[in-house]
């Protein structure tokens, strides 16, 4: 099975300190990934032959990484997408987005006042370059970008939900993902939306929200707002891998750094889990390597359990991090929320 897809962290440095952020639980390094890296990267992409998209996202802001602008005019060749905050954009990098960038995915958790309490900064620096993106765009006749919004939903920010869906609607934007919060800190972890059962509240909102944005003209994804059987790894299905800024190679956001997270009230420790890092082995390699393929075949068919809706959770250690479960598999998934669908990347 050849790798088609690739998640890109160029930093995992930010210009925001957003109060539900990964990194407010971080003890690692903060870093840019170095050129030599990204050249190495780049060489055994080409290489290796399939890769099909490329995302330049993470944990980290990739506009604050030295080698943006490099690595979007160098990866335009690739299906592009990027993730952003869009606070810090100059006009050489909206003509690069607007020349290479298949999709961006602008991060706006909140209209005016909840945006500023939630992300510290000002939504009207967003909107700004939003239009300016849209502006070149139009004169520059392209019709290769498309542009999203990912909004992740809490508590703290309900209410805001169908302005915002006007708001997108306004800036011309094709879709609206919307993400459910994954609380870091012990006093976030009763804001959350989505239950493990029955949530008539939600389904009767997230109808609503699905018509109104339909009639916007707007392609609104909607998360789970409960329980569901069905478990889906989009990192596995996608046939894609991560690269961290400092090199190491691991299968997906959640387990890219060591974070704490609390699944439904239950404090979790997240350990990274890497396969190898590409300072000392090449990412052909890694990626066929047995451990790397064992772990991919485990969460493809499903073959561990389900911790979510175990009887046996509240009095279990294994459950206190992701290192092993009760089917002995490692890294363990048994607790992800993004394979039910509660937690949406792009």
């Amino acid at each position: 099975m050849s790798l088609q897809k690739l998640y890109l962290e160029l930093t995992n440095k930010c210009n925001l300190n957003c109060v539900m952020c990964y990194r407010h639980s971080w003890t690692e390094k903060l870093q840019d990934m170095n050129r030599e890296l990204f050249v190495k990267i780049k060489k055994e992409i080409k290489e290796m032959g399939r890769l099909k998209s490329i995302v330049l996202g993470g944990i980290g802001e990739p506009t604050c990484a030295p080698l943006i602008y490099e690595a979007i005019e160098e990866l335009g060749n690739y299906d592009l997408i990027l993730t952003t905050n869009a606070i810090k954009m100059d006009d050489t990098l909206i003509n690069l987005i607007v020349q290479y960038v298949n999709l961006i995915m602008v991060s706006i958790d909140g209209l005016h006042e909840n945006f500023s309490k939630i992300r510290g900064t000002n939504l009207d620096l967003v909107v700004n370059n939003i239009n300016k993106i849209n502006e070149l765009k139009e004169k520059k006749k392209s019709s290769t970008l498309y542009l999203g919004i990912q909004f992740v939903i809490s508590k703290n920010n309900v209410d805001d939900i169908f302005r915002l869906i006007d708001l997108a609607s306004e800036l011309k934007v094709h879709q609206l993902v919307l993400s459910n919060l994954l609380p870091q800190k012990e006093e976030n972890a009763d804001k959350i939306l989505y239950t493990r059962y029955e949530n008539k509240e939600m389904k009767r909102l997230f109808a609503k929200a699905y018509n109104y944005s339909f009639r916007k003209g707007l392609n609104l994804i909607l998360p789970n707002y409960e329980l569901k059987t069905e478990r889906r790894c989009i990192f596995i299905e996608d046939k894609a891998a991560f690269i961290s800024a400092s090199g190491e190679v691991v299968p997906c956001y959640r387990l890219s750094h060591t974070y704490k997270e609390y699944v439904f009230g239950r404090e979790k420790t997240v350990l990274k889990h890497s396969f190898a890092n590409l300072h000392d082995q090449s990412l052909k390699e890694t990626w066929e390597s047995s451990e790397y393929s064992n772990f991919r075949s485990i969460i493809r068919n499903n073959r561990y359990p389900s911790c979510i809706d175990c009887d046996y959770a509240e009095g279990c250690d294994l459950v206190k991090d992701t290192s092993t479960d009760c089917y002995t598999g490692s890294p363990s998934c048994a607790d992800c929320l993004w394979s039910r669908k509660y937690i949406i990347c792009p």
